[in-house]
């Protein structure tokens, strides 16, 4: 499995509101992208978490659909809606191994 993980901190003006369109996104994500796994935003839990409160968190079946997925339209649009309320963000891209 190909993992992509984007933790962020966002403004004050995500509402909830801002919450539903995500989750709009993510089911598109979800129905036309091939290849994902799993895919949705998630609170952050951690206490250290250093004020990025959230993160979306996908799994992919390689790394060939995780590049598939970054230029798919669904996305591109997600990115260019959500990046106004993140004020910042880290990415985490990695293979990892199926079974724990």
């Amino acid at each position: 499995m190909y993992m992509h993980i984007v933790l962020m901190a966002l403004d004050e003006s995500a509402d909830a509101g801002f919450f539903e369109r995500v989750e709009h996104y993510a089911q598109r994500i979800r129905q036309e992208c091939d290849g994902v796994l799993l895919y949705g935003l998630h609170v952050n839990e951690a206490a250290r978490s250093q004020g990025y409160g959230y993160a979306m968190v996908s799994g992919f079946v390689s790394s060939h659909a995780h590049e598939e997925y970054q230029v798919s339209p669904a996305h591109q649009e997600m990115k260019a809606w959500m990046t106004p309320f993140i004020e910042r963000m880290v990415v985490f891209d990695s293979p990892v191994a199926d079974a724990c």
